[in-house]
C-alpha cells in the first residue's frame, strides 16, 4: 500500500469534527511557519546587509578621498636635497603652506636653521616636518605656544640636518 493510499484510508476514518480541527490547525500553522522560519529570518538579514551596505559606502567614499590624497601627493615634485638647509625647509613650507615672513628662518652654517614663525596652522607645521624628516632633517629644540585662535600655534624651534 503506497503512502498516499495510507494517508486517504487515515483521512477517511476520520470524524468530521476531527477533519475540520486538522485543517483549521495547518490553516493557521502553515502560515504561522512560514512567518517565523522564512519571512521573518529574511527580513532580518535584509536589515543587516543594509546596514552593512551603507557602512560599505562610507568606507567606500573613504577609500576614494584618500586615493585623492595619493594621487595629489605623487603629483608634487620632490623636494631637491640640496646642500643649504634653509633652502630646503623654504621649499617644503611653501609646499604645506607655512607663511614666508622675513626672518622666520635664520641659517646657522649649512646644517642649522633657526625657527621663528608668529602664527602658522599646526597640522601644516606637523607636516612640514615630516617632510624635512625625510630629507634628513631632525628637530634639535623646539617651543610650541597655542594662540587664541582655534589650531593656530607660535612655534621657535631649531633644525638641523643629520649627517648622512
Amino acid at each position: 500500500m503506497s503512502y498516499s493510499a495510507r494517508l486517504q484510508t487515515y483521512w477517511d476514518g476520520l470524524a468530521s469534527r476531527e477533519r475540520n480541527l486538522i485543517a483549521v490547525g495547518l490553516f493557521v500553522i502553515l502560515p504561522v511557519g512560514l512567518y517565523l522560519y522564512v519571512w521573518q529570518p529574511v527580513q532580518a538579514e535584509r536589515a543587516r546587509l543594509a546596514i552593512r551596505v551603507e557602512q560599505l559606502r562610507g568606507e567606500l567614499a573613504q577609500l576614494r578621498a584618500d586615493s585623492e590624497e595619493i594621487k595629489r601627493l605623487r603629483g608634487q615634485a620632490p623636494i631637491r636635497s640640496g646642500s643649504n638647509l634653509e633652502v630646503t625647509a623654504r621649499q617644503a613650507a611653501a609646499r604645506f603652506g607655512l607663511p614666508d615672513v622675513p626672518g622666520a628662518m635664520t641659517a646657522q652654517g649649512n646644517d642649522r636653521l633657526l625657527v621663528n614663525l608668529e602664527a602658522v596652522a599646526f597640522d601644516a607645521w606637523v607636516r612640514w616636518l615630516g617632510e624635512l624628516g625625510v630629507q634628513g632633517v631632525s628637530l634639535a629644540s623646539c617651543k610650541v605656544e597655542s594662540l587664541p585662535m582655534a589650531g593656530q600655534v607660535r612655534i621657535k624651534a631649531t633644525l638641523a640636518r643629520t649627517a648622512s
